[in-house]
């Protein structure tokens, strides 16, 4: 890519890269550390014309919520129980009830792939944009706040 001057990288993060939630942040975790890697990355590779696209989906009807994929620690810590207890009922009963299609996310990620200004970020699922926009419109509550704060106000 380097030497054609021309490319496009697709990082698959979850939009858990974006947002946190009480009982997955260890999991949350790793998808920030990708979007914050891919951001200034994307932004190394820009002058040699390479760009990158971030695929943040929401939940998709997959097995990645199975006993056989997903793993739970077993140190249990009284003071997150109820947190834990009740991620792991949501996962539980988001298990293959899940609203996102991985065959329609495989396709959109063709598409994008294949045009000339694919998004930096793509968002994908009913799910994960309305998460992402509440992220997004408590992100910029906060900062109003910031600045007013810091403002004396």
């Amino acid at each position: 890519m380097r030497a054609r001057q021309s490319g496009l990288i697709i990082t698959i993060s979850s939009v858990n890269g974006l947002l946190a939630n009480p009982g997955g942040s260890i999991y949350a975790s790793s998808k920030f550390a990708v979007e914050g890697w891919i951001e200034g990355f994307a932004q190394e590779l820009a002058p040699l014309n390479i760009k990158s696209m971030v695929v943040e989906p929401g939940m998709l009807r997959t097995d990645f919520l199975d006993d056989k994929s997903a793993e739970h620690g077993d140190i249990d810590v009284t003071d997150y129980a109820e947190a834990t207890r009740q991620f792991r009922s949501f996962i539980a009963a988001a298990n293959h009830n899940q609203p996102g299609d991985p065959v329609m996310l495989a396709e959109r990620i063709i598409t994008l792939g294949m045009s000339n200004k694919p998004p930096a970020r793509f968002v994908f699922g009913d799910d994960a944009q309305e998460w992402a926009t509440d992220k997004v419109n408590r992100l910029k509550m906060e900062i109003e706040q910031s600045v007013s704060i810091a403002n004396g106000n």
